[in-house]
Order: structure tokens, then C-alpha cells, then sequence
């Protein structure tokens, strides 16, 4: 079974919001000037996978807030 990705939102010294995306096939980062447009991003990206897990991290690398987000893979649902 491969790793979850895991996308991390973090606020940088300088006030940017940084979203951290690390995987087993993948490694990116995108810059955004709110925590919304930060957290929209992350949260649109975790939906697109089947797994993944977006964390909110303090400035000091703790966990503020995780969630886990499942999706069926599209192969396996049934349309009526």
C-alpha cells in the first residue's frame, strides 16, 4: 500500500501562506497571499486524490488542526 500524501498549510515569516504537497510520486509547494486561498487549494487538491491528508501546522512544525479525506475511486462507484 503506497503512503498517504499529505499536504501541509503553513504561514511563513514573512506572512505567506505556503501549501506543502508530499507524496510518494509527487513534491510541490504553491504561495498564496490568505489562509483561504491557501486552504481552498489544499482542500480542492485532496479531494482530486483518492487519499490524502491536509494538516494546518503552527510555525513551530506542530499540528494545529488534520483532516483525512477519502475518495471512491471512480472505477469502483456505480451510477445508477
Amino acid at each position: 500500500m503506497a503512503s498517504t500524501p499529505l499536504l501541509s498549510v503553513t504561514l511563513s515569516r514573512d506572512g505567506v501562506w505556503s501549501v506543502n504537497e508530499r507524496g510518494p510520486s509527487r513534491v510541490a509547494v504553491a504561495y498564496f497571499p490568505s489562509k483561504w486561498g491557501a486552504m481552498k487549494h489544499a482542500v480542492r487538491v485532496a479531494r482530486a486524490k483518492r487519499r490524502c491528508r491536509v494538516a494546518v501546522l503552527e510555525r513551530d512544525g506542530a499540528v494545529r488542526l488534520a483532516h483525512d479525506y477519502e475518495n471512491p475511486d471512480p472505477s469502483q462507484v456505480e451510477t445508477p
